[in-house]
């Protein structure tokens, strides 16, 4: 008879998730991101690695057109919030050695408010869409003006001239 405990036990192989499934847990990932949660957290909870969840993420921002740096350090700035408040706690607290992590927390989220801001674009296209706005605009304040100089006055009282 085979001793039983030679032979290793055979890992049952992970379900392959489908367009639904996937959807869901891109969606919980991006929940705990918003959450502050670490990438390590969340590939501990999802029963995937690091870099698997950093491969969904980026695939998805990719996919969805989402990956504009403003967006990305959207993302970025809400997840250092909880950080920055949990090191500014400490600090008020009188933990000396929180000092270095929030300097840390406050240059990266220096580096990304740098990075979300958008830059407005003012060509000659966006000259030619306010230009024609406010000629639309300019065109229906005229029709109502004249609609109004058109329309009758109101009467006065009935029977004539009104009484002292």
């Amino acid at each position: 008879m085979a001793n039983m405990d030679a032979e290793p036990l055979a890992r049952p192989a992970r379900p392959r998730l489908n367009a639904y499934t996937k959807a869901v847990r891109r969606e919980r990932i991006f929940a705990r991101l918003r959450l502050g949660w670490t990438y390590g957290k969340i590939a501990r909870e999802e029963g995937v690695s690091e870099r698997r969840v950093h491969q969904i993420v980026s695939d998805a921002l990719r996919r969805q057109g989402v990956d504009s740096a403003s967006d990305h350090a959207l993302l970025q700035f809400v997840r250092l919030e909880g950080a920055h408040a949990l090191a500014a706690e400490a600090i008020d607290a009188g933990d000396l050695g929180a000092i270095g992590p929030y300097l840390k927390v406050l240059e990266r989220l220096d580096r990304y408010h740098e990075a979300g801001a958008t830059k407005a674009v003012y060509d000659d296209a966006a000259r030619e869409r306010l230009l024609a706005k406010l000629s639309r605009l300019a065109a229906r304040l005229e029709a109502r003006a004249a609609r109004k100089a058109a329309e009758p006055a109101p009467a006065g009282p009935p029977g004539g001239a009104a009484r002292p």
